[in-house]
């Protein structure tokens, strides 16, 4: 697993510009292609997924699911780009890009979104959300019944 690195090895956190010693929450986080990672994450920075997660995310920052990423859970975030898997429910605070490959499974928030040509939508999407009035709403919609319907 590599955190804090792309894959050309260099690292992320001392090469941004303007970052003091010791500052922590304006990196980017990896989880690497083959690796998979089980539990709720909070990351007060941006987040990039080219492995596997299976649980709830809280990103203070920008997430990106590579092409070969994938999550499943629930996520709240300020940005994403997703180009991988997603299966859940998510809500995104200012803007979703969802690329060409991209394939979703569950429902949407976002204020604003993007959806290129062969996105896949399986689910509810909400554009624009603002959110409620006191704005405190960090959680993702609500999980429905998979038989609510029936």
């Amino acid at each position: 697993m590599a955190w804090n690195s792309y894959k050309s090895g260099k690292n992320i956190k001392k090469d941004l510009p303007g970052r003091s010693p010791g500052q922590s929450g304006t990196g980017v986080n990896v989880i690497d292609a083959g690796t998979r990672v089980e539990g709720t994450i909070k990351a007060d920075g941006n987040l990039r997924i080219d492995g596997t997660l299976i649980g709830d995310l809280n990103c203070s920052g920008m997430l990106i699911i590579g092409p070969e990423g994938a999550i499943r859970g629930d996520v709240t975030c300020q940005n994403a780009i997703i180009e991988g898997n997603f299966e859940g429910n998510l809500l995104v605070r200012e803007v979703l890009t969802l690329e060409s490959n991209s394939q979703l499974n569950g429902d949407i928030r976002a204020q604003k979104m993007a959806v290129l040509g062969g996105a896949q939508i399986a689910g509810a999407c909400t554009v624009p959300y603002l959110g409620p009035p006191n704005d405190n709403d960090t959680a993702p919609p609500p999980k429905q019944l998979a038989n609510a319907n029936a």
